[in-house]
C-alpha cells in the first residue's frame, strides 16, 4: 500500500505518479494533483495479506497493470527506519530472485543471489552486473572488450554486426512507437489539412528500412503486436505515393497555400542520432514532394522535454514505450485530459470511444472500438506514425534463456544461464 501512496504523493514527484490514475484507481488523479488528501486514494490494507482497490471504472486489463514497478511493494518499516537510505545495500529488503550487494553511483549495481527467493532453486547465476552507459557507442565497445555480454546496439554498427556476428543480433518487435506530434493550437497545424497533407506524403517504408533499418513501418499508433488490437486497414497509406502526393498538394492549396506561399514550419526533436536521421529525412521529403520551408530545432534531453510539455513546438518528435501490454496505453496519451497530450488536439468522439472501450468486459466489442479510435486519429492526423521500433540487442552466444517472445524487453537475470 505504501508503495502506491508514494507513487502518488505529490511532494516525491513521481514519473510514473499518473500511473495509477491510468488504472482508474479511485481518486489517484486528484491526490497526484494535491486536490485529495492520501487517505481518499482508493487502496487500504484489509489484514497482513490482503490488498483492497477501489476502481472508478470497469479496468479489464488491470491484472496486468500489476506486473510493473509502480505497483511493487515497499518496506514500511524499513522506510520508518532509514527515510531515504531505506533503498541503500545495507539496508534495502528485496522479494526478488536477487537483492542489492554494491551500488556505485552512475558506474554500476550488483546484485547476487538472494536465498530466500521462493524459487531460488531454480536461479542459476549466482551475482550478476548492471552497468550504467553514457551512450550505446560505449556501450558497445565494452561488449567488444567482453566487459558486458548483453546491450543495446547502435544503429551505424547493425551491418557490420549482421555480416559477421549475426548469431549474436538479437531482434524481437517491442511495444513501442516512434512518431511526430502536431500542436494543434498553433499555425499551421490548427488546420487539419495541413497536417493530413504531411500524413500522407510521408514515405514510412523509406525511412524505417532503408534510412534507420530494422524497424517496421507505422500506420496506427498502437503496435499490431498489442495483445487484444486488431490493426484497421488505412485504405489512404495503402495509395501510391504519387497519388498521396497530389492529394496533399490539393488540401494545401485550400488551406491557402501554393509555390508562391510555401508551407514553413519547425521540426523540434532531442539530440540523438536517429532521431537527426529521422528529422532530416522528414525535411528533405516535404521539401521534395510539397515544397515545404522547414527548419530543425534540437535540445538536449531535459531541456526538450521541458519545452514540449509546455507545448513550445510546431511538430515534435515523441515516442511511447509501452508500460503494459494493451492497446490503451498508447491510446490514452491522446485523451483530451492526458498529461500527455501536449498537441493538445480533443475530440470528443475519441474520449467517448476509448471510454466505451475501457469499461466493457467483451473482447470482441473492445478491440472494435480501438479500431475506430485508430480511424479517428487517421482521419483528423494530429500525428504522423513513423515506424516501430524493435528491441535490437547484442548478447554474447554463451548466455542462454533470453526470452525471444519480449516485446516488453522483460529480461530477468533469474531466467538466463551461462553455456559450459
Amino acid at each position: 500500500m505504501l508503495g502506491w501512496q508514494r507513487a502518488v504523493d505529490p511532494k516525491f514527484g513521481s514519473p510514473n505518479a499518473s500511473y495509477l490514475s491510468k488504472a482508474h484507481v479511485l481518486n489517484a488523479e486528484d491526490v497526484m494533483q494535491g486536490k485529495l488528501p492520501m487517505s481518499a486514494l482508493g487502496i487500504k490494507a484489509i489484514n497482513d495479506k490482503q490488498l483492497e482497490i477501489k476502481l472508478t471504472q470497469i479496468t479489464p486489463y488491470f491484472l496486468q497493470l500489476l506486473a510493473y514497478p509502480t505497483t511493487f511493494p515497499v518496506p514500511h518499516h524499513k522506510l520508518a527506519q532509514f527515510g531515504d537510505k531505506w533503498a541503500t545495500p545495507k539496508n534495502i529488503v528485496s522479494n526478488g530472485a536477487y537483492k542489492l550487494k554494491k551500488w556505485t553511483i552512475n558506474e554500476k549495481i550488483t546484485a547476487e543471489r538472494n536465498p530466500f527467493y521462493w524459487n531460488d532453486k531454480k536461479t542459476l547465476i549466482n551475482t550478476s552486473e548492471y552497468l550504467f552507459q553514457e551512450s550505446l557507442a560505449s556501450a558497445y565497445q565494452r561488449y567488444q572488450a567482453k566487459e558486458l555480454d548483453l546491450t543495446w546496439v547502435p544503429v551505424e554498427q547493425i551491418p557490420h554486426i549482421q555480416k559477421h556476428t549475426p548469431d549474436a543480433l538479437i531482434v524481437v518487435p517491442r511495444l513501442t512507437t516512434e512518431f511526430y506530434t502536431f500542436n494543434v493550437a498553433k499555425p499551421p497545424f490548427d488546420n487539419e489539412k495541413v497536417r493530413k497533407a504531411l500524413y500522407l506524403t510521408l514515405d514510412r517504408t523509406l525511412i524505417a528500412e532503408h534510412i534507420i533499418g530494422l524497424r517496421k513501418p507505422a500506420a496506427t499508433l498502437t503496435p499490431p503486436e498489442v495483445d487484444g488490437f486488431n490493426a484497421p486497414n488505412i485504405a489512404e497509406l495503402n495509395q501510391p505515393l504519387t497519388e498521396r502526393i497530389a492529394q496533399a498538394k490539393k488540401l494545401l492549396n485550400e488551406a491557402g497555400y501554393s509555390e508562391k506561399k510555401p508551407l514553413q514550419f519547425e521540426i523540434f526533436y532531442n539530440k540523438y542520432a536517429t532521431h537527426e536521421k529521422v528529422a532530416l529525412a522528414l525535411a528533405s521529403e516535404w521539401k521534395k514532394q510539397l515544397g515545404a520551408d522547414v527548419k530543425l530545432r534540437t535540445m538536449e534531453w531535459k531541456t526538450y522535454l521541458g519545452e514540449r510539455n509546455v507545448g513550445n513546438f510546431q511538430l515534435s518528435r515523441m515516442s511511447i514505450d509501452a508500460e503494459y501490454n494493451e492497446p490503451s496505453a498508447f491510446l490514452n496519451s491522446l485523451l483530451s485530459t492526458s498529461p500527455e497530450n501536449v498537441g493538445q488536439w480533443k475530440n470528443k468522439k475519441f474520449d467517448q470511444v476509448m471510454k466505451d472501450a475501457q469499461s466493457t468486459l467483451n473482447d470482441k466489442t473492445r478491440a472494435d472500438l480501438y479500431q475506430q479510435a485508430e480511424q479517428l486519429i487517421a482521419e483528423q492526423a494530429p500525428l504522423i506514425p513513423i515506424f516501430y521500433s524493435p528491441l535490437i540487442k547484442v548478447i554474447n552466444p554463451a548466455v542462454g534463456g533470453f526470452p525471444m517472445h519480449n516485446p516488453q524487453d522483460y529480461v530477468y537475470t533469474k531466467e538466463l544461464y551461462i553455456r559450459k
